[in-house]
């Protein structure tokens, strides 16, 4: 099978009339065997999504902290080297997803004009619309995930309604084909400030989001069943202030949810997952101080083991979780204030992770081998 985007950065670059060369950077981080690389140098990285596609090359979406630009970063594996360039400007929070011929499709915020954007690469070009959607205002997280025929689904929070009244509440466009069909997944206000979305084999469409309002705060997932949205309120449900941020969802081979998520009242990371038709959800590690409006990652290996990143705000370090058994096992990956909204893949036996270096303002990545031996810290489970 070709590799069909050999070459494909330059022909990025000159759609958008921008290119910059990143050559890999490699440093170790303790006893770990950690490769510590940056992609992008000086610009900030915030809310990297990363994507890693069927021949090895990686796909990165993030924001420029300096210039809310948005930006691409795509690692070339046979030249063992990252490209980067500009898509667009006043941009906020960001989420990138491949499609089947492994192109990549972003969705973006507009935070000059409060509106929810969409691009994606052709081939040849990127191709940008603001989507035409009946709000005044839209922010923080928004997600992406392609569905059948590579349709995109988005999910965003949608915070003033086109009269300006307050809904801060998770909203859903999908593209049909023919048009943009928009629906509200969950009206209860507070719900889908951080959100997630990921398509299961058939297609369907699942979220896993938070509510941030004190009297709903809580954990809570949907489901498309065809027809409707089905909600599920799987943590706080009964007990108000228990926000839960920084939420990701994984859906697995087997069409089983994975989130991880961040318990902000009690400062854990958290991970939650379906099995028999019934919710499990684990205490991974505790912090010294959350980070806001951060963003954990999650990943299975080949033994459906699940891995979790994420951001130490008071200790300033970047963090791995990955359980065994009933075992979780936590280490450092970089350090001094390196880490904020991390993006995890495992591919191929190598895990992967791009976050912003608040200290540099540079995007990072690193990565080790699954099977590296790491001096890691055991933690007791804890089922609630």
């Amino acid at each position: 099978m070709r590799n069909i985007f050999k070459g494909s950065a330059s022909k990025i670059a000159k759609a958008t009339g921008t290119l910059l060369f990143c050559s890999l950077v490699l440093a170790s981080v303790g006893a770990v065997d950690w490769q510590i690389g940056v992609v992008d140098a000086g610009i900030g990285g915030q809310y990297s999504s990363l994507r890693i596609d069927a021949y090895g090359n990686g796909h990165v979406a993030y924001v420029d902290g300096n210039d809310a630009y948005l930006r691409y970063a795509f690692w070339d594996h046979t030249l063992n080297k990252w490209f980067t360039t500009v898509i667009d400007r006043s941009v906020g929070f960001c989420s990138l997803a491949l499609d089947s011929d492994q192109r990549p499709h972003i969705s973006y915020l507009d935070y000059g004009n409060g509106t929810l954007k969409y691009a994606h690469w052709t081939g040849t070009a990127w191709e940008k619309q603001t989507l035409l959607i009946r709000a005044k205002q839209i922010s923080f997280y928004t997600s992406i995930a392609l569905g059948p025929n590579n349709h995109p689904s988005l999910t965003y929070y949608e915070y003033l309604d086109s009269e300006g009244e307050q809904e801060i509440h998770l909203r859903n466009v999908s593209w049909n084909g023919s048009q943009w069909e928009l629906r509200t997944i969950d009206p209860t206000q507070g719900s889908g400030k951080f959100n997630s979305i990921a398509a299961d084999s058939a297609g369907r469409m699942h979220v896993a989001y938070g509510n941030v309002k004190y009297e709903d705060a809580s954990l809570r997932y949907a489901s498309w069943n065809g027809r409707s949205w089905d909600v599920e309120i799987l943590e706080g449900a009964g007990r108000p202030g228990t926000a839960m941020w920084s939420t990701t969802l994984f859906i697995d081979k087997a069409d089983q949810p994975h989130i991880a998520y961040t318990d902000a009242r009690n400062r854990l990371v958290k991970y939650a997952t379906k099995a028999n038709g019934k919710w499990s959800i684990e205490a991974v590690d505790s912090l010294n101080k959350e980070g806001y409006p951060d963003r954990n990652g999650i990943a299975l290996d080949a033994a459906g083991n699940p891995y979790i990143s994420y951001y130490d705000a008071g200790a300033g370090l970047l963090k791995l979780a990955h359980r065994v058994g009933r075992q979780w096992f936590t280490e450092v990956v970089d350090r001094n204030y390196a880490g904020y909204t991390s993006s995890l893949q495992i591919y191929q036996g190598t895990i992967w992770i791009t976050y912003a270096d608040e200290s540099q303002k540079s995007l990072k990545f690193a990565r080790r081998s699954v099977d590296a031996a790491a001096p890691a810290v055991p933690r007791l489970p804890t089922t609630e």
